[in-house]
Formats: C-alpha cells, structure tokens, sequence
C-alpha cells in the first residue's frame, strides 16, 4: 500500500496533467465566449447606431415640414382673397414644386387656368374636411415614382377654399443617409402612421403600404421607439431597425442597417484576431504538451524511485531482523559455555540490549531516527523479568527520537545500571525499587536511574560493568553524575 506522502505527489501531477490537457480545450471555449462577447457587443452597438439615426430622421422631418409650413402660409396670404383669383404668377414659392388646387380639385396652373383634378385624392378630402396640414405618401409621375408632399388648406371667410403642396424629391433622404454612414445596406425613411411611405433612400421601386408590417402589427403596439430585426418587404434584406414615432405629425421615422453586414464585419475582426492568436494556441498546445511528458517522465521516475526505496526498506528490515536473530544466537550459544551463571546473565543482557535495537529498527520501519520511549519499553520488561525477588523496576520515558547512533550505547547503558543496581544494591534478599527516568529539554536529554538500596557501599567499584557504563557515557558524548542518598542515583546527561 502507498504512502499518504507518495499517493498526495501522484494525485498532484495527475491533476497537473488535467489541468494541462484542459487548457487546449479551455482557450477555444474561451474564444466561443469571446465571439460571443464580441457579437452581443456588436448588437449593442447597431442598436444604438439604428435608434440615434431614426432619431436623426424624425427631427429632420419635422424641422423640413415646419419650414415648408412656413412657406406654404407665406403663400396663402399672398394669394389674396378672392379664391377665384388665386395663382402663382406673381408669388416667389421658393425652392421646389408647388402645387395649387381650388375648392373644387381643379389643378391651378401658374398661369391661372384649371387643370386636372384631384378631388378624389385621399389627402385632398382630409384636408377639405377639416385638416390643416397633410403629409403626402410617395407619388409617381409619368409611372416613376418621385415625389411627397407637405399640403396646407386654404380657407377664406372659414370656408375651404383649396389646397397648396409643396413637393420634395424621393430622394431627399440621400445627403442624411449619406451622413449617417450606417454601411452598405443600411436604410433610412419615413413612414404615415397610416402604413403608406412617405420617403425612403434608397428608393422603392414601387410604394408600399406598409400597415401589415411588423412595424405596425407588433412593435409600434409595444412602444412608440424601439429596435427590432426583421426581413424588408421592399428587397427581403434582414435588417435591425430602429424606428421614432412623431404623433404629432403621423409619421414614423426609422432607420436600419444590414444585420449580414454587420455579422460579415463581425467574423472578418474574429478572422483577423485568429490570425493572430493562432499561432499563439498552437505555441500552447505544443508547451502543454511538452510539460504533460515531461510531468508523465517525473512521475515515472518517481515511481522507480518509490519501488527501489521501498526495496532497499524491505533489505534494511531483512538486514535488522537477521542481526536480531543472529543475537539471539549469540545468547543462546552464550548459555551453553562453560561459566558461571552470573557471567552468561550480564553477557546475555548486554547482547539482547544490542538485539532489542535491531528489532525496534525493523518493526517500526525507523532506518533514520529511533523513537526512544518505544525502544526502552520493549527492553526494560526484559530487564524487569530478570529483577531480584521483592525488587520491582518501573520507568518512565518520554517519547523523543534518538539517532541510531545513540540508541545501541543508551539501551546498553540503561541495561548495564539496572543489572548493576539489581547485582548489588539489594543484598542478603533485600526489597526496594529501581526507577529508571528520560526526559528531554529542549536539546539535552537526562537519564536517571535510581535505586533504594544499600547506596555506593554496596554499588561500586572498578569492574568490568562501571568501566562499560563509562564507555557508553563516552559514546553518548553526555556527563554523568552520581548520588548516594536513600541509595544510588546515576544521572546522565546528553544532546538528543
């Protein structure tokens, strides 16, 4: 089974390579979301390009109808009073044409003679009945179309007396189209609210009358101002439309521009910026590559890495157990020599010390550090077995970790001053305790192994034990001091 460290790596460089890999896919979604981005910009932008143009329009209308008001009242008064008398001859009518009709219908000439007459014409019986101003829709002379017109009613003594328009050509909307520079495509005209053009540029072939549009059957039930997009009836272009109306006058001003136009200048800037950007994502997909075998050749080395440290694990344990064994061995070949039994204890305690490290080692997996508390406790039971009768052995030992340098001459010493402790401190079957402490303040570690025995009258000496206990304090490179009070205390003190 992994371990926690090894299976957190290998998550790490897998969700690297996802990442990696995704980031391929992650920039085209991006760039579908720009587009998209870019596009509702783009409709934004037209939207506001088609209203601020209808508005445009409607305000160039009603500034053209008021002038053309102006004029046409100018040219009633000097007309005189008689309706009999009226003509043109002597009145300067100003830029255009002007047309004059009596009560009748009868077309005034300029020279004051009756011409054709037009009293069936929808405008002419609006304002003999009563409407001050009407605004003409288109009109076709000798079968093209041509002309609007901006007509006044003349009264005289409050009684109809005839009509005055004033003519404009159809393509009076060209110089604000022109203006406007809505692109190819674009429209801008005015519309009655009665469905008939008034004016469109470009041109129509024919007039249209419009009141089945979706102009009137939808939006203008909607709002009086607005933007929508649909086909024209006129030529079936797809267009957004922006459209004004002017209840005042009875006309509907709108503007339009090709949404095919619009979506054509969209994807050309989409097609310039990936000439751009391409080779940059290639540039990506390539380095993502790259990282992604590069991360697959770590792993795979890590995971080489990971079996030959886990081996060379497995053989250190091999190594440790076969040593603790071989010890084992030792003791038992020691118990068969010719000696006394007190000289085959020490011996035999002194090895098991030595076997008790090997087998913490290989247990524990600790090749680097050994964990002290859990090192003594499985050599002080040991110990504890071997105690005089009525002799009792406790400990207590902090849990610190030893370098494995240390921990073979700590357990060898704390053997040779309990077996030292239980060889003399209680003779002739005397009772007592042997307490044996480590403890660990910051750097220094103490051991203290006490007894309540006879003390250094019976616990002393030059043998071969005190000069052991001398060399293990030598190889802990630690001090060690003695005490005789209530019985023997030795006291070792050493970096950790």
């Amino acid at each position: 089974m992994e371990e926690g460290p090894e299976r957190a790596a290998r998550r790490g460089v897998q969700a690297a390579i996802a990442l990696l890999l995704f980031i391929p896919v992650l920039v085209p979604l991006l760039a579908v979301l720009l587009i998209w981005l870019m596009q509702a910009d783009a409709s934004r932008t037209a939207d506001q390009r088609v209203t601020s143009a209808s508005r445009l329009v409607r305000e160039n209308f009603r500034s053209l109808v008021n002038e053309t008001r102006e004029r046409l009242v100018r040219i009633d008064r000097a007309l005189g009073p008689d309706p009999a008398a009226f003509s043109l001859a002597n009145i300067d009518t100003g830029p255009g044409i002007v047309g004059l009709y009596d009560a009748a219908g009868d077309t005034i000439t300029r020279s004051g003679t009756r011409g054709a007459n037009v009293a069936t014409n929808d405008a002419f019986q609006a304002l003999a009945k009563g409407k001050s101003l009407v605004i003409t829709p288109l009109i076709s002379v000798q079968g093209a179309i041509r002309l609007f017109g901006v007509a006044h009613r003349i009264e005289r003594n409050g009684m109809f007396a005839g009509v005055i328009t004033a003519y404009f050509p159809a393509d009076y909307l060209s110089d604000l189209w022109s203006t406007l520079s809505l692109g190819p495509d674009s429209t801008v005209g005015l519309i009655r609210d009665d469905g008939w053009q008034i004016a469109r540029y470009p041109v129509p072939e024919n007039p249209l009358n419009l009141s089945d549009y979706q102009l009137f059957t939808r939006e203008l039930k909607a709002s009086p101002s607005g933007v929508y997009s649909a086909k024209s009836p006129v030529d079936g272009h797809l267009r957004r439309v922006g459209y004004q109306l002017d209840p005042d006058l009875g006309v509907i001003a709108v503007a339009s521009l090709s949404q095919t136009s619009a979506t054509t200048a969209l994807w050309s800037r989409v097609r310039s910026s990936a000439l751009v950007t391409a080779p940059i994502f290639l540039a990506l997909v390539f380095m993502c590559g790259w990282v992604v075998l590069l991360l697959l050749r770590q792993e795979r080395t890590r995971g080489n890495l990971a079996a030959a440290l886990a081996e060379n694990k497995t053989l250190l344990q091999e190594i440790h157990h076969r040593v603790k064994n071989n010890l084992q061995s030792v003791i038992a070949l020691v118990r068969l020599q010719e000696a006394p039994d007190s000289t085959k204890t020490e011996l035999a305690g002194r090895i098991a010390a030595i076997s008790k490290v090997h087998e913490h080692i290989y247990e524990t997996d600790q090749f680097g550090q050994v964990d002290a508390a859990g090192f003594l406790e499985k050599l002080l039971p040991a110990l504890a077995g071997a105690a005089p009768p009525g002799v009792d052995l406790v400990w207590r030992i902090a849990p610190f970790d030893l370098a494995p340098g240390q921990a073979m001459p700590l357990g060898l010493l704390v053997n040779e001053l309990v077996t030292n402790a239980f060889k003399h401190a209680f003779p002739d079957g005397r009772t007592g305790k042997v307490e044996v402490t480590l403890t660990k303040e910051d750097s220094a570690a103490r051991l203290v192994v006490a007894d309540n025995g006879v003390g250094a009258a019976g616990n002393g000496g030059e043998g071969l034990g005190t000069r052991l206990i001398s060399s293990f304090v030598t190889q802990l490179q630690g001090e060690m001091t003695t005490h005789n009070e209530a019985g023997r205390t030795v006291e070792v003190i050493f970096e950790a």
